[in-house]
C-alpha cells in the first residue's frame, strides 16, 4: 500500500509540474512546428528554381535544335544518311551533311546503301525516330549506281508486292535528294523519284518535298550541282530543327501517285525539269504493256499504285490489247503490202516472232530473250521460296520446291490468250508456225543459262 501511495505522489507531481510550465511547452511546440514550416518552404523555393533553371536550359537547346537527354519527349532521336554513288559525288554530299547535322549536336550515321540489307534492317527505322535521308545518283539509262542496286530491286518489288501492304514502313520518316543531269531529258533523276514514290507506297512520310541536283549548269536552279545541294541542305537543317522542337510536319496529306501536292509547300528546286519529265511519263503511261505473274500491274507505267488488277477490269484490259493488237496488225500489214508493192519483199522469207519495239518492250518487264521466239523470266513465286516466303500451288499440292522452276517458253505466242498465264498476250498467234524458227539446242542452253544468272542476282 505504501508503494502504491509513492507512485502516485510521484505521478501527481509530475502532472502538476506540467501544468504549472505548459506555457513553456506551448512555446517550444509552436517553435518546432514554425521551424519545420521554414524548412520545408525553404526546400521547395529552391526546388522551383531549380526546375525553372532546367527548363530554361532545355528551352536554350532546344532553340539551337537539338534535344537534351533531360527532356520529356525526343522527337528525333538522329539522322541516318544513305547514299548511293558511282563517282563520289552523292557520298561528298552525305559526308557534308553529316557534319553540318552534327554541329546540331544530333547522333548521324552515313551509311552506304550496298553495306545495307533493307530487307532486315529497314523495318527497324519505323520504330527508331530518326530521320533517314537519301542521296542517290542516277546512272546510265536511267538504273541507279552499282551500289544502290539491290536496295532500288528490294523497295521496288516491296513496293509493288501486295504481301508487304501499304503501312509496312509506316512511321519511317525521310527526305530524298537526287542527283542527275538534265541533258538525259528521258532518265533525269529517275532513281531520286522512283526511290520517292516507292518509300511513300510503302507508308513512310516525307519531312519535306523531293529536291534534285542537275550537273547541267546551264540548266541547274543555283549554277551547279553544289550549289543545288547547298540551297537543299539549309532547307532540310531548317526543317530538322522544326522537327526536334516536335513541330508537325507542314504536308496536308493530300499527296497522290508518290508527289507531294500540297498548296504553298510545294518545293520549286525541280520545276524547271518536271514538266518535260511529266511528258516523258505520261507517253510511258500510254505503252500498253500486259504484265505476268509476277508482276500483275507496274505501278509507274500504269500511273497507280495498286498491283492487283480487279476481275471486273480484266474485260477493258483485254479489250484494249485486242485493239492495240489490230492496229499493229494493220501497221504491219500496210509495211508488208508496201514492201510488196516496190519489189524488196523475197519470197518464202519468215520473219522473226519478236520485233525491235516488241523486244524492248518485254526486256523493259523483266524477260531474258532467247533467240527470236523464246524466253525466260523468274516467277514471283520463286523469289518467295528464296526468301523463306512460301511457295506456290505446285509446292503446295505436288511438293515441287518453287525456286527449282524455271519459268520458260519456246515460244512466247499463244492461241489461249488465259488471263492467269505469265505471258504478255501481245505476241501475234496463228493456227500454224509462221515465223523464223531458232536451234532447239541453242534455246535450251540460253534459257538455264540465263535462268542461272537470274538467280544469281539475289543477295545471299
Amino acid at each position: 500500500l505504501d508503494v502504491s501511495m509513492d507512485m502516485w505522489n510521484h505521478f501527481h507531481t509530475c502532472v502538476a509540474s506540467i501544468w504549472l510550465h505548459r506555457f513553456y511547452i506551448y512555446s517550444a511546440v509552436a517553435l518546432g512546428i514554425i521551424l519545420w514550416i521554414v524548412i520545408q518552404f525553404t526546400t521547395r523555393t529552391k526546388r522551383k528554381v531549380g526546375e525553372v533553371l532546367l527548363q530554361k536550359g532545355t528551352e536554350a537547346k532546344l532553340g539551337n535544335g537539338c534535344a537534351t537527354p533531360q527532356a520529356k519527349e525526343v522527337y528525333v532521336a538522329g539522322v541516318k544518311i544513305f547514299y548511293g554513288s558511282q563517282t563520289g559525288t552523292a557520298k561528298g554530299f552525305a559526308k557534308t551533311l553529316a557534319e553540318a547535322v552534327a554541329a546540331l549536336n544530333l547522333p548521324v550515321q552515313v551509311i552506304n546503301m550496298g553495306d545495307y540489307d533493307p530487307d532486315d534492317c529497314l523495318s527497324e527505322e519505323t520504330t527508331s525516330r530518326s530521320i533517314c535521308v537519301f542521296l542517290v545518283a542516277t546512272y546510265t539509262e536511267g538504273q541507279p549506281p552499282e551500289s544502290s542496286a539491290w536496295f532500288c530491286k528490294w523497295l521496288e518489288e516491296a513496293a509493288n508486292d501486295f504481301r508487304f501492304g501499304k503501312t509496312h514502313l509506316k512511321g519511317l520518316r525521310y527526305a530524298v535528294f537526287g542527283l542527275g543531269n538534265s541533258l538525259y531529258v528521258d532518265h533525269y533523276n529517275t532513281v531520286g523519284r522512283r526511290i520517292d514514290r516507292w518509300l511513300w507506297v510503302l507508308g513512310a512520310s516525307r519531312v519535306m518535298t523531293r529536291a534534285e541536283g542537275d550537273c547541267n549548269v546551264a540548266r541547274s536552279r543555283h549554277g551547279s550541282i553544289e550549289a543545288d545541294f547547298g540551297a537543299w541542305q539549309t532547307k532540310f537543317l531548317t526543317r530538322l530543327q522544326a522537327l526536334c522542337r516536335g513541330e508537325k510536319k507542314p504536308c496536308s496529306g493530300r499527296c497522290k501517285k508518290g508527289k507531294c501536292k500540297s498548296p504553298g509547300k510545294q518545293s520549286k528546286e525541280s520545276s524547271d525539269h518536271e514538266h518535260g519529265a511529266s511528258e516523258h511519263e505520261n507517253t510511258e503511261a500510254e505503252e500498253l504493256f500486259e504484265t505476268s505473274s509476277e508482276e500483275e500491274a507496274d505501278a509507274e507505267e500504269a500511273g497507280g499504285t495498286n498491283s492487283v488488277i480487279d476481275v471486273e477490269d480484266l474485260g477493258n484490259i483485254m479489250g484494249h490489247m485486242k485493239k492495240a493488237k489490230r492496229e499493229c496488225e494493220l501497221q504491219a500489214g500496210g509495211a508488208g503490202m508496201m514492201r510488196e508493192s516496190t519489189g524488196r519483199k523475197e519470197e518464202g522469207e519468215k520473219r522473226e516472232m519478236i520485233t525491235p519495239a516488241l523486244r524492248d518492250a518485254l526486256t523493259k518487264q523483266g524477260y531474258k530473250l532467247i533467240g527470236s521466239h523464246s524466253g525466260v523470266k523468274l516467277c514471283r513465286w520463286t523469289k518467295s521460296m528464296l526468301r523463306g516466303r512460301g511457295g506456290c500451288y505446285k509446292h503446295t499440292f505436288y511438293g515441287i520446291e518453287s525456286h527449282r522452276c524455271m519459268e520458260a517458253t519456246p515460244s512466247l505466242a499463244c492461241a489461249n490468250k488465259c488471263v492467269f498465264c505469265w505471258r504478255h498476250h501481245t505476241n501475234p498467234v496463228g493456227t500454224e508456225w509462221q515465223w523464223k524458227m531458232d536451234q532447239p539446242e541453242m534455246i535450251l542452253q540460253e534459257a538455264i543459262e540465263n535462268h542461272q544468272n537470274m538467280i544469281k542476282q539475289f543477295k545471299g
